[in-house]
């Protein structure tokens, strides 16, 4: 495929969520006509000095740091399969392991539920479309907010691993 030149937005992608249901997982997607996507991939430094100074000392890498997250959504209900078990999945009760809508994490018993996002970045010249899969996503907060234009979900997580994984599709 050739590289484009063309700029890209969510507004041209989709954002499949999956949970850790075996043999098939759960998934929930959702076009994203508008919305945004914000991760942070940070390096871990250590400064050594020597006697106080910069000058003489140096650097070395320090521990790996898992990569921060957020987006923000559209919404026009909170949950559905929780309040009726043959309702469709809603983002909500995904995001929050609601009661009821057996959403299954994607990490082993015991440790913080999690689950895996991917977002699809079509290009608008169909030449270099981009999947960016963050596999083990946990929960920081959540944001509802209710205005008169949109009902909006703010989703702030950590994805335990260093970088997502990035392939063309």
């Amino acid at each position: 495929m050739a590289v484009t030149n063309i700029a890209r937005s969510l507004r041209d992608g989709e954002l499949v969520i999956k949970d850790g249901t075996t043999p098939t997982a759960q998934s929930l997607t959702l076009l994203l006509d508008e919305g945004d996507l914000t991760w942070t991939e940070r390096a871990n430094t250590i400064e050594v000095k020597d006697r106080g100074s910069l000058a003489d000392g140096h650097t070395r890498k320090g521990d790996e740091e898992s990569i921060s997250l957020s987006f923000t959504v559209k919404w026009s209900q909170l949950i559905g399969k929780a309040a009726g078990g043959g309702d469709p999945l809603q983002l909500y009760e995904m995001l929050m392991f609601t009661s009821g809508a057996n959403v299954v994490s994607t990490s082993p018993t015991g440790e913080q539920d999690t689950l895996q996002l991917e977002f699809t970045v079509v290009d608008p010249a169909g030449a270099a479309s981009e999947k960016i899969t963050f596999a083990k996503v946990y929960r920081e907060s959540l944001t509802m907010s209710e205005s008169k234009e949109s009902n909006q979900i703010v989703f702030t997580g950590r994805d335990f691993e260093v970088t997502p994984n990035i392939v063309r599709v």
